[in-house]
């Protein structure tokens, strides 16, 4: 285990912290929690997305509505950057809760916990609403970040929770990146307009081809954007850039997360604060299919022959770890 720098920091004009260890850079925001920024010793290329519109604190969202759009989607794209954590939900809030789109995690303030070493960086933040506490623990092991996240809460009964490590890949890494995962079945979400997909016969669930779901549109294509599942054989997923010699892969329990959904985005939402110029591919490795709200209940057990829940038990919690490597081919 690396030993860890961490110092105070800003990444676009807010508050963050800076993690460096012997061979990685990484930037983690205060409010969110956000892994805004992940680099190699000495090198700038990121992987990681950067919004093209301006940041700003989750509460001052609903009054920049000229800027961030209304919804419960506001306070959170306030405020998002690269890879962010979906804490107690996947998708918008279910009826009769205020939270924002995928939770409460991405919107409250972080702050350093006590359990921090020299070796571990410990970072806590508690979900009001959700009556949840979160906390996620930074290890470097040679080159490759280990992060494990502990939900914990204080009632006496298991409790249900959405979740899902919401991954999002920006240019310059983007553009002429090659996907790979090991999966057996995508399907496409009816959640994004139907005349941006890229899958032209395609129903709404309807399966479609695992290799053109990867694939990123190229940069000079045409207006798409849609959301598609797949169902994970194994955790993990792989992205590479053959003439930059530069790869990002994540590892995980398949059976802790057992689909990733893939969210294309290649300028095709062209209200606030997207704007028509946004390109992004989220990586989404997560406990339920699709980020809708509330599923129906077709897909409230199961779906596709894989579970789509998860349950927190009282005392210790829930705890789940994955890892992450940047680096050279």
């Amino acid at each position: 285990m690396d030993r860890i720098e961490i110092s105070s920091t800003a990444w676009r004009g807010m508050d963050a912290w800076a993690l460096a260890g012997p061979e990685l850079r990484l930037t983690v925001m205060r409010i969110g929690g956000h892994l805004a920024s992940l680099t190699a010793a000495g090198d700038d290329l990121d992987p990681l997305w950067q919004p093209p519109w301006p940041a700003a604190a989750p509460e001052s969202a609903a009054s920049r509505q000229d800027i961030y759009g209304g919804g419960p989607e506001a306070s959170l794209l306030a405020a998002i950057v690269g890879h962010n954590l979906c804490i107690d939900r996947f998708g918008p809030p279910w009826p009769d809760e205020s939270k924002p789109v995928h939770g409460e995690a991405g919107v409250v303030a972080w702050n350093q916990s006590a359990e921090s070493t020299s070796h571990r960086v410990v970072l806590a933040a508690d979900l009001p609403e959700a009556r949840l506490r979160v906390s996620r623990a930074f290890e470097f092991h040679h080159g490759d970040v280990v992060l494990t996240t502990t939900v914990t809460h204080d009632g006496t009964s298991p409790r249900e929770i959405e979740w899902a490590e919401h991954v999002t890949i920006g240019d310059p890494f983007l553009d002429g990146v090659q996907f790979s995962a090991e999966i057996d079945g995508a399907w496409i979400w009816g959640g994004e307009p139907r005349e941006t997909w890229r899958f032209a016969d395609a129903e709404p669930e309807g399966a479609v081809d695992p290799a053109v779901a990867l694939a990123m549109p190229e940069p000079d294509s045409a207006p798409v954007g849609d959301i598609v599942t797949t169902r994970l054989t194994s955790g993990g997923f792989r992205a590479e850039r053959p003439d930059l010699g530069r790869v990002l892969e994540y590892s995980w329990d398949a059976d802790e997360f057992p689909w990733l959904c893939l969210w294309t985005q290649h300028r095709s939402r062209t209200g606030r604060p997207w704007n028509g110029v946004t390109r992004a591919r989220g990586m989404e490795f997560s406990t339920k299919p699709f980020p809708e709200g509330k599923p129906p209940e077709s897909r409230a057990a199961s779906y596709q022959g894989r579970p789509t829940t998860c349950r927190v038990p009282p005392g210790a919690g829930l705890t789940r770890t994955f890892r992450i490597r940047w680096g050279r081919t």
